[in-house]
């Protein structure tokens, strides 16, 4: 087992023993069915949004929850919710996936972008007075990879300062802060159901708040502007703009089918998360995950980061972040790099008109440092996670995670011959 699979040697890990996701039961495929012979396939009253409705919100523990079609457009119905508008701006981390800053742009506002805390890569809290001006109207708190932002200390600076805080909790369905749910800390939530996350349902997304208000306004957004009353026939009548963010009832059947083994799956990946740590603990020219004593994390992903001085290496570290990703695959460990590159870097976010159609003649990109961000940029070229959307920590055997120390200690003792390979 010392010599490594890129030239030649024994994979640690054999590819069979990983179990894919998302996991499909036969309970699964019994509430499609039940949709399907029930022929109620869609609809603002249909039995399995509103049952899903009901349970997430129970779940999450909060008075209302509105289901939308994907986590983007639950962000959407969560900042129009906090009256964020055309002359408002809204901070958001800098390491973070680019929906979460492109829900604020549908809704007309300005994205400050803030950077992020190196230990947890969640929105930094010392940073957020510095940046709020007379125009800020919300703050987004993403929960990176499942751990929950410092959502108390992120709520006393909003309440301090007059604006109210969204939660992006589409990574963290289920884990705690402080015995509080993620998708309940905040004034409102949007979280996403997409197959890659620890509820999935092919796509889909839910807005949860506690506020009344909140939730109407969410709930108009979703359905062209119009109050939908429970028990009562559809008036087709808009008291404003709003978009068909409505999903299907196949997606929430089994939204709700998963929702019963979600907390077995969140336990199974902290287990899981728990073995990687104790078998790796110490192991020179890496960080682990940390993970604050008053919190849970759902391990969405399980981030790895390369401290290329550790492994007396000089250069661009993601030319050996990148090398050692492609060693840990030759030895049949799943790892793969989230985000390459923080969310300002992106084209959409240096231009500002934000040109997607091929005859729109795009102004230039703005300039772009990694040094205007320099601990999102750090952990974008830095990092690296054990665990891929298709076989994430929620589903393995314990077994498997001790293989991948197994090939994580195998790569590090070897680091010049990959760096030597082509």
């Amino acid at each position: 087992m010392s010599e490594l699979a890129l030239t030649g040697g024994t994979a640690a890990v054999a590819g069979h023993l990983h179990r894919p996701w998302p996991e499909i039961t036969l309970a699964d495929r019994q509430a499609i069915d039940g949709v399907l012979d029930r022929g109620v396939l869609a609809g603002p009253n249909a039995p399995e949004i509103r049952s899903l409705e009901e349970e997430y919100a129970q779940y999450v523990g909060v008075r209302h929850c509105v289901a939308t079609n994907a986590g983007t457009s639950a962000l959407h119905a969560a900042l129009a919710a906090a009256g964020v508008g055309p002359e408002h701006e809204v901070i958001v981390p800098a390491y973070t996936f680019v929906a979460s800053a492109f829900a604020v742009a549908q809704q007309g506002a300005r994205v400050v972008f803030c950077d992020v805390d190196e230990a947890t890569g969640n929105l930094d809290a010392t940073r957020l007075e510095g940046l709020i001006t007379r125009s800020t109207r919300a703050i987004m708190a993403v929960h990176i990879h499942g751990q929950p932002a410092d959502m108390d200390e992120i709520n006393a600076i909003a309440a301090r300062n007059g604006v109210l805080v969204v939660e992006d909790s589409s990574q963290a369905h289920g884990t705690r802060y402080r015995g509080r749910r993620a998708g309940g800390l905040a004034h409102a939530a949007g979280a996403s159901m997409n197959h890659s996350k620890n509820l999935p349902a092919g796509e889909g997304g839910l807005f949860t708040t506690d506020d009344e208000v909140l939730a109407l306004t969410a709930r108009r957004l979703v359905l062209y502007g119009e109050d939908v009353i429970m028990g009562q026939p559809r008036q087709y009548w808009s008291h404003g703009l709003g978009w068909n963010y409505r999903g299907h009832e196949m997606t929430y059947a089994l939204a709700r089918s998963q929702l019963r083994r979600l907390d077995s799956y969140n336990e199974r990946a902290r287990e899981n998360a728990d073995r990687l740590t104790k078998g790796l603990a110490g192991l020179a020219g890496i960080d682990l995950p940390r993970i604050a004593p008053d919190r849970e994390s759902s391990f969405w992903r399980y981030s790895v980061r390369v401290q290329p001085e550790e492994l007396g290496f000089d250069g661009d570290p993601r030319e050996l972040r990148d090398r050692i990703v492609r060693a840990l695959s030759a030895e049949g460990v799943e790892a793969f790099v989230w985000q390459p590159q923080p969310i300002p870097a992106q084209p959409a976010f240096r231009r500002h008109m934000q040109a997607w159609h091929p005859r729109v003649e795009a102004e230039p990109l703005r300039p772009w440092e990694p040094s205007d961000f320099p601990i999102a940029s750090r952990l974008c070229d830095t990092s690296f996670s054990l665990g891929t959307m298709r076989h994430p920590l929620y589903v393995q055997d314990p077994e498997l995670m001790d293989l991948y120390v197994v090939a994580v200690r195998k790569v590090l003792a070897n680091i010049p011959t990959v760096m030597r390979m082509d």
